[in-house]
């Protein structure tokens, strides 16, 4: 995933509070000021007031340290700026200062990967906006939330807190507003929607220079080398990241001029710019094993061992290719620290508003039994508490039934090896589609798949084989579809996908994307060597279908056709397939009889 997390720091460059002539204020503010386009002003800034530091209030002391921690942080030195913050805060500045305090902590602590501690800061901080009238705070911390969700791969609350984010700071915050539209272009970025995320990416840019922001405009250049690269246009990624390693090289933004690096070493590998790939490759393998490198020195490694795979250096290419998968497993094992500690932050937030919940609970019981007892009735009032009590646990208890339900029907709807639909369910859905899309007069369209060969895998390496490669088809397969797309596991190495208000040109599209995708799955990963491809077929609704199965029929008569074809393409249907396909039936038949 790209790394964006460093660009909050630039929410910092706003003035906490306006200039006073006081002198130490107006370098605060000067400070403050310099830091999204001259750090290193900001530095000389900050060693006067550490000179003067006698002469600082206890305010401008907190503030002055705060500034220190995001050079730190800009220098990928994440434990020092901690260290400073929380110095910061324990001098008890005001209540604005302090809500920065914990955002800065929480970028920092992302850096270091320490999510169960963010997650815990943004929520005590979330509590502390909602008493803050500062619309400039609400915005940052939206932001934040924003980055973090993307970071835990929560797209949808991502995308969410990124619209709030841009909703509040639309007509009076033109950084804020930037900041927001590129989270939300690196989101599809992060799910391989490169045609939405190149679009937001040159909108960000564009907004940034027009309004001089240097640092979001070089981070949105960055994330369109990031498209280009991913599409195979290494000429332009190569044009793209060398005018963003020097103007990050002009701000001393050590973090981001180590991803640059590791970016440049890709793009050259694929110009076929050997030596320069190795330059820059081998300049990111000397960082150290932080987990903020593991990603820049996972791509690295690879690019080594291809290199030295090309050039018959195959110990090195073997040595480096270890890394990789060093690198690799570490990065995997990241990602399901991040969903653990996302998935019990959201436990313990349910468990506060169940527990919050039930002590109103219990306090409106315990003032209707107060006013009960101050009757005369003793006996009525038991037995309407003992009423009260064993409907709140009664439906307690069916609300929980209720919720067990739903849980084991959606386990009878999924497929359990690939975690998709089964037959029934997915065709259902679908055929439920199918007639809201009829009644709109829309298209829907059918893309039939099947693995090539698949039953040559099982046979040669082993049903366990088998069941990786069916599992890394749909890994691939997701992220290029959208969420209203059904995808089915139609029976063993068939899949089909259902495309509500999709049209056969972008059925086509999407077929063609998978088919690539699918293509390039690295399969050594699994323990054996073999090649993977699919065939698919592809149709749409016509006016009179009443129903998904001539589509459904349609579709598998062009898979056919793929499959005969020579397998690994995609191909459409027409009537000319329908004819092919009659009059081969009719042959097997005058055969048969």
């Amino acid at each position: 995933m790209p790394i964006i997390l460093f660009v909050l720091l630039l929410l910092s460059i706003s003035p906490i509070a306006a200039a006073k002539e006081e002198s130490n204020e107006v370098k605060l503010n000067r400070i403050s000021q310099f830091l999204s386009n001259s750090p290193q002003q900001s530095e000389s800034l900050i060693n006067e007031l550490l000179d003067d530091w006698q002469t600082l209030e206890r305010e401008e002391r907190a503030k002055l340290m705060m500034y220190q921690s995001v050079l730190h942080t800009y220098n990928g030195e994440y434990e020092a700026a901690i260290v400073l913050l929380k110095k910061s805060e324990s001098l008890k500045p005001d209540e604005v200062t302090q809500i920065l305090i914990y955002q800065y902590l929480a970028t920092n602590y992302i850096a270091l990967k320490q999510y169960p501690k963010v997650l815990d800061l943004m929520t005590a901080n979330l509590e502390r906006i909602e008493n803050v009238l500062d619309i400039e705070i609400k915005i940052g911390a939206y932001i934040r939330l924003s980055n973090l969700s993307l970071e835990l791969y929560a797209y949808e609350e991502q995308r969410e807190f990124a619209l709030k984010a841009m909703e509040l700071s639309q007509n009076n915050y033109a950084q804020e507003y930037c900041i927001a539209m590129l989270l939300s272009a690196y989101a599809d970025l992060s799910e391989a929607k490169y045609s939405r995320a190149k679009k937001g990416l040159l909108a960000s840019r564009i907004f940034a220079d027009s309004n001089q922001m240097p640092l979001i405009s070089l981070m949105s250049q960055k994330g369109l080398a990031s498209v280009a690269i991913n599409t195979e246009d290494y000429q332009s990624a190569k044009k793209l990241l060398e005018p963003v390693l020097k103007g990050y090289q002009e701000f001393n933004f050590q973090t981001e001029i180590n991803h640059v690096n590791a970016l440049l070493s890709q793009t050259y590998f694929g110009l076929g710019d050997y030596v320069q790939a190795e330059l820059f490759a081998t300049k990111t393998m000397k960082l150290n094993d932080e987990p903020n490198h593991i990603q820049n020195k996972s791509i690295a490694s690879k690019v080594l061992s291809q290199l030295y795979r090309d050039s018959n250096q195959f110990k090195l290419a073997y040595e480096y290719l270890g890394l990789h998968q060093q690198y690799e497993n570490q990065l995997l094992d990241d990602t399901k620290a991040k969903a653990n500690a996302y998935q019990l932050a959201k436990f313990k937030h349910q468990e506060q508003a169940r527990e919050i919940a039930l002590l109103n609970q219990e306090r409106q019981l315990m003032e209707t039994q107060k006013e009960l007892d101050q009757s005369a009735q003793t006996n009525n009032v038991m037995i309407v508490t003992m009423l009260v009590g064993s409907i709140f646990f009664l439906s307690l208890f069916l609300f929980s039934s209720h919720r067990q339900k739903l849980r084991y029907r959606k386990l009878a709807l999924i497929d359990r090896l690939t975690g998709v639909y089964n037959r029934g369910a997915g065709q259902d859905f679908a055929e439920n589609e199918f007639v809201q899309t009829c009644l709109r007069e829309a298209h829907f369209s059918v893309v039939l798949f099947d693995l090539d060969h698949f039953k040559k895998i099982n046979d040669s390496f082993g049903h366990a084989t088998g069941d990786w490669a069916l599992k890394h088809v749909i890994s691939v397969v997701k992220p290029l579809i959208r969420d209203g797309d059904i995808f089915t596991r139609m029976g063993g190495e068939e899949f089909a996908l259902f495309l509500p208000y999709s049209n056969e040109e972008a059925a086509i599209e999407i077929a063609e994307r998978c088919q690539k995708a699918i293509a390039a799955i690295e399969t050594k990963y699994s323990g054996h060597q073999f090649s993977l491809s699919a065939s698919f077929g592809v149709s749409s609704n016509m006016v009179d279908d009443l129903s998904l199965d001539p589509i459904l029929k349609r579709a598998d008569i062009a898979l056919y056709v793929s499959k005969n074809a020579g397998r690994n393409q995609v191909t459409r249907y027409s009537k000319e397939l329908k004819e092919k396909d009659q009059n081969q039936n009719e042959t097997i038949q005058l055969g048969l009889s």
